[in-house]
C-alpha cells in the first residue's frame, strides 16, 4: 500500500518542521546597541522580548522587595545576585512556557549562563543561540559620550560615568568565559556591532537561518 504525499502535504511537513522554538539570549558591552537588535529580532520572529535591565527596574519602580533589593546593588554598581535574578527572569519564561523569546543582557556571568542553558533543557524548550554584539573601546567610548546616541539606553538611572565603567569593568571579566562555554554548546553567535543598527541586524538574521 502506497501513500501519494502531494505538494500540499510536504509543505505541511515542512512548515511543522520550521516551527520549532526559538529561544535566544543577546549579550554585549553597555552600549552596544543589544536592546535595539532585541526588539528588531523580536518583532521579525514574532517573539517575546524580556531586558531583564527593564525587568529590574521596573521592579525597582514599583519598590516590591526584590526591587529594593535589587536597587541596593545596582545603586553601587554591583551585580544583583543569581537567586534574585532567576526569580523574576523564571518567572516571565514560564509565563511564555519558556518558548519563543528574546532575552537581552543576560547571561552577564557564567554561571548564570550554565544554569539558564540546563534549566530550559530541562523543560524541553532549549536554548537556540547566544548572541554576542562585539564593540571597539573606542566604539564603547564614543557612544557613551554622543548624547542622545541612539545606541543608549537614556532611560537608565545608573549611567553615570563611574556605573559605566564598573559595568565595563565586569563585562570584560566574564565575557571569555561565558563565550568558550557556549561556542563548545555550538550556540555561540559574534556579532561585529562597529556598525550602524541595520547591517548588524541584517548578520544577525543571516545566522540565525542557518542555525533555527
Amino acid at each position: 500500500m502506497s501513500i501519494l504525499m502531494d505538494k500540499g502535504f510536504l509543505n505541511k511537513i515542512d512548515n511543522m518542521n520550521s516551527n520549532k522554538n526559538l529561544n535566544l539570549f543577546i549579550i554585549g558591552p553597555s552600549g552596544c546597541g543589544k536592546t535595539t537588535q532585541a526588539k528588531l529580532i523580536a518583532e521579525k520572529y514574532n517573539l517575546t522580548h524580556i531586558s531583564m535591565g527593564q525587568l529590574l527596574r521596573d521592579e525597582m519602580a514599583k519598590k516590591s522587595g526584590f526591587g529594593i533589593e535589587a536597587k541596593g546593588y545596582i545603586d553601587n554598581g554591583k551585580l544583583v545576585p543569581d537567586d534574585l535574578v532567576f526569580d523574576v527572569l523564571i518567572s516571565h519564561l514560564k509565563s511564555l512556557e519558556y518558548k519563543n523569546f528574546i532575552v537581552d543582557g543576560f547571561p552577564r556571568i557564567l554561571n548564570q549562563g550554565r544554569i539558564i542553558e540546563f534549566f530550559l533543557r530541562k523543560n524541553n524548550s532549549p536554548l537556540t543561540a547566544l548572541i554576542h554584539l562585539t564593540l571597539s573601546f573606542k566604539q564603547i567610548s564614543k557612544r557613551r559620550t554622543k548624547a542622545g546616541d541612539e545606541f543608549q539606553d537614556q532611560n537608565r538611572s545608573d549611567n553615570s560615568p563611574a556605573q559605566i565603567a564598573n559595568r565595563q569593568a565586569f563585562y570584560d571579566d566574564n565575557i571569555e568565559g561565558i563565550r568558550d562555554y557556549f561556542v563548545g554548546k555550538g550556540k555561540f553567535i559574534d556579532i561585529n556591532g562597529n556598525r550602524p543598527i541595520e547591517p548588524i541586524f541584517e548578520d544577525i538574521v543571516k545566522a540565525i537561518e542557518k542555525i533555527k
